[in-house]
């Protein structure tokens, strides 16, 4: 027999017992399926999340916190330092701290960045709503519509979350672009209330890395600061709980590592967009990891499947296998038959569970992109699921038959 006639006749033989090739092809596709899909999911998810560091730039940036931040890395108590801060200002950075910070080889630049304390927000004479917003920084702002606020000048400016188009009577956000807001900030000390006037002049999209939160313009920010600040004693003034530094862009990532350990020896915890973004990147890849686990055990229990399938099959047919080797067929080409029996079996199960983990994909994807119309068509693109050649292809490598000795 040639090899096309003993594929022939291998292919005809898996049906002899529909019963049992099926269900150990169904077994075969849940763990092909869970894998491929998984896999694809995770493929997608990371694309997004790479698309999203390159998009904002942020690879000279470090944010600087205080260490008590950061928790302690053990469970013994601290030693008190009097040149370190304690109690509430342990949680917040200061001019000097700036400074010593600015001092530091291989940081160029050094700027505060404010979580922003306003009352409310709000359109003409409508409804007032809450207002979570942050100060510019040197991180590139992913836009729906207009452009970033200014870091210079003495515009009160505002780069709106989309959460707010529709509760502000926006359509589209063009629509709101060059549109007046009213920003109401008080005193910390006095209570004492100041609205604000700001212009849109641009409409974040739906993002990882800012997470939903306004940016407004330096102008605007320092005001705000001042204003909470106004009737503070001095030395509760100038208080940060988030510094950026540019670094040197010559800086390796050794580098960087060392002069993160460099800092927190000073008594800061220091961080990169990366390592934010990292965080996000194992919990995916942690989840995803657990599913294809899953997947990977239930085409073990397909493997097992594959050799009873077979074993009954040599047991029902023994009889032609005694014809085969009367008529002069060899033991090798007769252990091929079985053999190959068993690979069309991996073979159709990986086969329709990748095909179905990519259909399913298809559907998830669209799901996905209507669910959330906020995310514009480029997000839409960039969060797809990905399945690539080399994916299947490793997948189809999971799935081998059993040797069955004749």
């Amino acid at each position: 027999m040639k090899l096309f006639d003993i594929i022939k006749s291998a292919s005809s033989n898996l049906w002899r017992n529909k019963g049992r090739t099926v269900l150990t092809v169904i077994a075969i596709f849940i763990g092909a399926f869970t894998i491929s899909l998984t896999t694809g999911v995770n493929n997608g998810v990371n694309d997004y999340i790479d698309r999203q560091i390159s998009g904002v730039g942020g690879e000279d940036q470090l944010m600087v916190f205080p260490e008590s931040q950061m928790g302690s890395t053990d469970n013994e108590p601290q030693k008190y330092d009097p040149d370190k801060a304690s109690g509430a200002d342990a949680d917040y950075l200061t001019t000097k701290d700036l400074d010593k910070i600015k001092a530091t080889k291989g940081i160029k630049k050094v700027e505060p960045f404010h979580f922003l304390s306003t009352d409310y927000i709000q359109r003409n004479d409508g409804e007032k709503y809450l207002l979570s917003a942050v100060s510019v920084s040197d991180i590139s702002i992913d836009l729906e519509a207009g452009r970033e606020v200014n870091s210079t000048g003495d515009k009160y400016e505002i780069n709106i979350a989309p959460e707010y188009m529709k509760s502000l009577g926006f359509k589209t956000a063009k629509d709101a672009l060059n549109q007046n807001l009213k920003i109401a900030v008080s005193s910390q000390a006095t209570g004492e209330q100041e609205v604000l006037n700001a212009t849109i002049v641009g409409v974040r999209n739906v993002s990882l890395i800012q997470q939903g939160q306004s940016i407004m313009s330096k102008a605007l920010s320092d005001k705000i600061v001042s204003v909470n600040e106004k009737g503070l004693p001095e030395n509760m003034k100038n208080k940060y709980r988030t510094l950026f530094a540019t670094m040197d862009k010559n800086l390796s990532k050794k580098q960087i590592e060392q002069l993160k350990k460099h800092l927190n020896k000073k008594g800061f915890a220091a961080m990169t967009v990366e390592d934010e973004i990292g965080m996000i990147r194992q919990v995916i890849n942690a989840i995803t990891g657990v599913l294809t686990l899953f997947g990977a055990i239930a085409l073990l229990a397909a493997s097992f499947g594959i050799i009873n399938t077979l074993y009954m099959s040599v047991q029902d047919r023994t009889r032609e296998i005694g014809l085969m080797k009367a008529m002069g067929m060899g033991r090798f080409k007769v252990f091929l038959t079985f053999s190959i029996e068993a690979l069309l079996i991996g073979f159709w199960g990986a086969v329709t569970g990748i095909a179905g983990a990519v259909v399913a994909g298809h559907f998830l994807n669209d799901f996905a992109t209507t669910s959330f119309p906020t995310i514009s068509q480029e997000k839409r693109r960039r969060a797809s699921i990905y399945f690539y050649p080399h994916q299947i292809a490793l997948t189809l490598l999971f799935f081998k038959g059993g040797k069955i000795v004749v």
